[in-house]
């Protein structure tokens, strides 16, 4: 059984890598590092173990794109899985044997299974973020996984940590490279649930995840803070998904109707309000030109 892990990288912290290549080095995976055009001198002056691959891309082409990059040489290599992980994932040791072992369990009951990823816990706090689970009005409903005792049934998984087989994969098919970084992983969800596979949530693997200091908080809920160029991706790939057939259309009007309301929030209270201004209305074009003649 052959396992590689496919990570992505960009100007990436070198002291948060080594210790997630130094984890994975001790369950004994390949590692494949797809760099998307790093430019910091540490990362350039790095040196990796002989069981890691760098590929080095010439431009930043986005993580779909150095996702696939990365599966194809996985694939070259006989892989049997991939792990896919950000830079700056979080994992002990002992994840990758927790992730298989819980990915076997699923496999036992004769489930046609997609993926498999962690549960999340807050690096700070340490509450769980909740899965997943679309209902049958189309809409979100939260799933407490605090104390699950066995991997649990999702509609969503993202992608660091995510386990998927490479047979998996050839069916599905690859990530959409034109989204180039906002809901790449969404996509690729609703695309497996489309084609009668199942995601599960790990009950033993567990990523510790860190939302970070530049949020903006308003009541109960936590918003990330983007630039306007990264909000950009994120109001236009919502018309490319307006146009998937297998991707509820009311699900995609409440992320429209979302965006546009953190939309204002940043522009209300954050610096570089030109910036939020141009990129949205930029998308906006851009999301209806392009998707015009767009084919899923």
């Amino acid at each position: 059984m052959n396992i590689v892990a496919v990570i992505v990288t960009y100007n990436p912290n070198i002291d948060c890598l080594r210790v997630l290549l130094d984890n994975l080095n001790n369950s004994c995976v390949s590692i494949i590092i797809v760099d998307n055009y790093s430019t910091n001198e540490a990362f350039k002056n790095t040196a990796f173990k002989s069981n890691v691959e760098l590929l080095s891309l010439s431009k930043n082409q986005g993580i779909a794109f150095a996702q696939n990059v990365g599966i194809e040489k996985a694939i070259k290599i006989d892989a049997d899985y991939i792990l896919f992980f950000d830079q700056d994932s979080n994992v002990s040791n002992h994840f990758v044997d927790d992730l298989m072992s819980d990915y076997r369990k699923i496999y036992a009951n004769h489930e046609k299974i997609a993926a498999i990823g962690p549960r999340f816990v807050d690096e700070s706090k340490g509450f769980y973020f909740p899965a997943l689970r679309f209902n049958k009005y189309g809409l979100i409903d939260k799933i407490s996984v605090e104390n699950i005792s066995t991997p649990i049934e999702v509609s969503f998984l993202i992608s660091s940590g995510t386990l998927i087989s490479v047979e998996t994969l050839k069916d599905i098919g690859l990530m959409k490279e034109e989204f180039f970084i906002d809901y790449v992983d969404t996509e690729w969800c609703f695309r497996a649930l489309s084609k009668g596979y199942k995601l599960y949530m790990s009950e033993k693997a567990v990523m510790r995840h860190s939302v970070g200091d530049d949020t903006i908080n308003l009541l109960n809920f936590k918003i990330p803070v983007h630039s306007g160029y990264r909000r950009y991706y994120r109001v236009r790939n919502l018309f490319f998904m307006w146009k998937m057939p297998y991707i509820p259309k009311i699900l995609t009007s409440k992320l429209m109707i979302t965006n546009f309301a953190i939309q204002i929030l940043l522009f209300l209270l954050k610096d570089k309000k030109i910036d939020y201004i141009k990129y949205y209305f930029k998308a906006i074009k851009d999301g209806i030109n392009q998707s015009r003649d767009y084919h899923v």
